[in-house]
């Protein structure tokens, strides 16, 4: 049974259904799911995978690995939702062994929305990894994991996994530097091995084409599915209000569900054809499938929607244009495409971005890293050989690493993680600036530039990080260069004395560059 990587392999039109589990271990949003199973499995309707969501909004809920197990047990395929806000990266990989010992292999790695609720008060969140990490961490055990042997110094490799491996990437972005940001940690992902790619809900099929545009110039050939779902009234005013963080309903949709909400049926029929319309869209631009949503979806429903959009498939280019609900001042990188057809040759779009003004506080900064922490740099030597010294004496040490941290809090609010990565954020600090501690880009959170946790205070400090590397000509290093996940052995041990002695991620490649 695997209807989903068959198809993948084969670029058939894949469609999956995502279902929703509650909290508690039994009710209503199970007995929909495992109905819409039984329903589904009983029909002809092509569904390729039933996917089941990792606690959404943040909200307890029962963990869709069981549920998993029930459904295949029905005969469909799966695809569980697998988010990185709740495990530390040992509980992330015990939980994907005890997947890959279910037969549970169709995996959609996810940042995870911050946590909102929880007994006794909101949960802790954990965030040791972020996507990037957990793809790579998945394909690591799809290899054969390395881990440390019996005796020492030798190497023991674990048994193979079987992941297919998906990526979610959020385009609904208002400005370039919310926008671009997500684009880059897509190919991060991709990079990493993700196998296939889901983008966040919106209803702008601009944003769509985009997406699809950019793989094509980027030479990223990777399967891609369109996301639909369909809305109701009660939903839609939660999107419109931010409710759901990453997905977009704009003002002008809203009313239009509002509107036809006022028939008997509640907008019902009218928001199954603008699925339909997606659809047939999503197949006409070169998707290589759907992924289908919404409250209280029945296998009828999936029958209708595809249904209709092969009957709209002729027509696509224009019921692509009824589904353009995009904001005043949205940005978009490639100018509009006549008809959406796709060109068949694509530039890379990044150099044509241009520099901005760069920060005065960020070019002094920058100037003074790479004249005292870059390997090739004159001082890198004489301060390797001091941080040594300084080794054998703590109480100098000691001194060091306060002055260090007294410094950096000062000017880059420093939480002393001892693994820094300010080099790797244009100075900005992940464990104080990020309410996820994102080091590989953006979550797809924000809203309209702010922070997902903190909207009405803090700025997403990606788009601070993109702003300034762009500013220095230097966008290229945010969509190539990788971040380990933190070394947390290392939190409260001076973060220059662990670079200089290779004990950090970024001392470990300058060991590389400088060995002894």
């Amino acid at each position: 049974m695997k209807r989903l990587r068959e198809a993948l392999a084969k670029r058939e039109f894949a469609v999956t259904c995502e279902m929703v589990p509650g909290r508690g271990k039994e009710g209503v949003t199970f007995d929909a799911a495992l109905q819409f199973a039984e329903e589904t499995s009983a029909s002809d309707v092509a569904v390729h995978a039933v996917s089941l969501t990792d606690n959404p909004g943040g909200n307890p809920a029962i963990m869709p690995d069981g549920l998993a197990r029930e459904i295949m047990n029905q005969g469909l395929d799966v695809l569980v939702h697998f988010s990185c806000r709740d495990l530390n990266r040992n509980a992330f990989e015990s939980r994907a062994m005890a997947l890959a010992r279910c037969g549970v292999d169709n995996l959609l790695v996810i940042t995870g929305d911050y946590p909102s609720g929880g007994f006794e008060g909101t949960a802790a969140p954990v965030f040791d990894l972020d996507a990037v990490h957990g793809i790579r961490y998945l394909k690591a055990m799809n290899a054969g994991l390395e881990i440390p042997g019996r005796h020492k110094g030798t190497v023991q490799r674990l048994p193979p996994t079987d992941f297919v491996v998906g990526a979610v990437v959020s385009p609904f972005k208002l400005k370039e530097e919310e926008y671009l940001p997500q684009l880059f940690k897509l190919e991060k992902k991709l990079a990493a091995g993700a196998d296939f790619v889901v983008p966040q809900l919106g209803y702008d099929m601009r944003k769509f084409l985009e997406l699809k545009r950019y793989l094509n110039a980027r030479g990223l050939n990777v399967p891609l599915l369109g996301n639909v779902y369909v809305l109701s009234r009660g939903v839609a005013r939660a999107m419109h209000a931010g409710q759901v963080p990453g997905c977009v309903v704009t003002r002008e949709l809203l009313a239009e569900v509002e509107r036809a909400a006022e028939a008997g049926d509640k907008g019902k029929k009218h928001n199954l054809e603008r699925a339909a319309k997606m659809v047939a869209a999503f197949k006409g631009m070169g998707f290589s499938g759907v992924h289908i949503g919404g409250f209280g979806l029945r296998s009828d429903d999936v029958r209708y929607i595809v249904g209709r959009a092969g009957e709209l498939a002729p027509e696509w280019h224009k019921v692509a244009r009824d589904i353009e609900f995009g904001r005043e001042g949205e940005y978009y990188l490639f100018p509009p495409q006549d008809g959406y057809e796709i060109p068949a040759r694509e530039a890379d779009p990044l150099p044509g971005l241009g520099r901005a003004r760069m920060p005065v506080a960020y070019r002094f900064s920058d100037w003074f890293h790479r004249h005292v922490f870059e390997p090739d740099c004159m001082l890198f030597r004489p301060l390797r050989a001091c941080y040594r010294r300084l080794g054998k004496n703590s109480l100098a040490g000691k001194f060091s690493h306060f002055v260090e941290f007294a410094t950096k809090a000062l000017l880059f609010e420093c939480r002393d993680c001892g693994d820094c990565a300010l080099p790797d954020m244009a100075n900005c600090c992940p464990q104080s600036a990020c309410a996820k501690q994102q080091r590989n880009g953006a979550c797809g959170g924000s809203i309209d530039g702010m922070c997902e946790v903190f909207p009405d205070e803090r700025k997403c400090v990606w788009t601070v990080v993109y702003k300034r590397l762009k500013s220095a000509g230097r966008l290229a290093e945010m969509r190539e260069r990788y971040v380990p996940p933190r070394r947390t052995d290392l939190a409260h041990t001076s973060s220059w004395a662990n670079y200089f002695l290779g004990r950090d991620h970024a001392g470990m490649a300058a060991q590389r560059v400088h060995p002894g």
